[in-house]
């Protein structure tokens, strides 16, 4: 496949993933960046983690600016919530405060995107036209976030040409589960479900959505994985980043909108996540 043509000199991509204490999730996120690397040769890539894994957000932003090498930061994240609202880009924030001087750009998450409904409809190749789906995120303490996976769902059911129902489930945090979803569909009368895990990489969250799934009585997809459209789409957010033109819609987020029993979140100073290694 043909290269990005990308000028030198360019930032450096770094894409920050909140990282897994399984090795095999790790794997999948470096395969990614590799597939990112093939694509745009020039470009200097690197990867950075929220948690669970080193270099550290802030770790990766200060080696860079010790240098005097411009970044675009990059939430490799799939929806907009707490890591990409507060913890990478409150250490961001921090970062540039703390080094004069230092050229940092911030990007928005990948999802929702036609290319990550790409990715999806191929890790959803199995089903056929009468296969009820459900989309499984990992699910948030922020209404907004949990919000647009409905929208992905929507949006994924359209790209598929309509018919058979596509459902959404959360991994934790709200509802309704898998085993809700699933079960939803099988009285509605749909005999062949697919749960797809709405994750980049392998893990305990959607290792737990695969196994749910069949313990529901139903199929499960693999994740999203490094996929060529999601490559592409790391470097899409890249360039919106390096260009300016990064747009995000914050309107009914938790930290602007005075959701039922989060009042206190509105206009909060965002503070990152402590990541082991900055405390060493």
């Amino acid at each position: 496949m043909t290269a990005l043509p990308l000028v030198r000199h360019d930032p450096v991509l770094l894409a920050v993933a909140h990282g897994t204490s399984y090795a095999p999730g790790i794997a999948v996120l470096r395969a990614l960046m590799d597939r990112v690397r093939e694509l745009a040769p020039a470009l200097r890539v690197e990867l950075a983690f929220v948690d669970h894994e080193s270099p550290s957000v802030r770790g990766a932003l200060v080696s860079w600016a010790s240098r005097g090498v411009p970044v675009a930061t990059l939430p490799l994240l799939l929806t907009a919530a707490s890591h990409s609202k507060g913890d990478i880009a409150g250490t961001v924030r921090i970062v540039r405060d703390s080094q004069p001087g230092f050229d940092v750009s911030y990007g928005r998450p990948l999802g929702p995107d036609p290319l990550l409904l790409s990715a999806l409809a191929d890790r959803a190749a199995s089903a056929g036209p009468d296969t009820a789906l459900v989309l499984a995120a990992a699910g948030a303490a922020d209404p907004d976030a949990n919000a647009e996976i409905w929208r992905v769902a929507r949006l994924f059911w359209e790209y598929r040409g309509g018919g058979a129902p596509v459902e959404v489930a959360y991994a934790g945090a709200t509802t309704p589960s898998v085993a809700d979803a699933v079960d939803r569909l099988h009285r509605l009368g749909h005999d062949d479900v697919l749960v797809v895990p709405y994750f980049l990489a392998p893990g305990r969250l959607p290792s737990g959505v695969q196994r749910d799934a069949v313990a529901a009585g139903a199929r499960a997809a693999e994740v999203l994985g490094a996929h060529d459209a999601v490559a592409r789409l790391v470097l899409e957010r890249y360039t919106e980043a390096v260009g300016g033109s990064v747009l995000m819609n914050c309107d009914t987020c938790q930290y602007r909108a005075p959701w039922p029993g989060r009042e206190s979140k509105v206009g909060q100073v965002q503070k990152p996540h402590a990541h082991p290694a900055d405390s060493v």
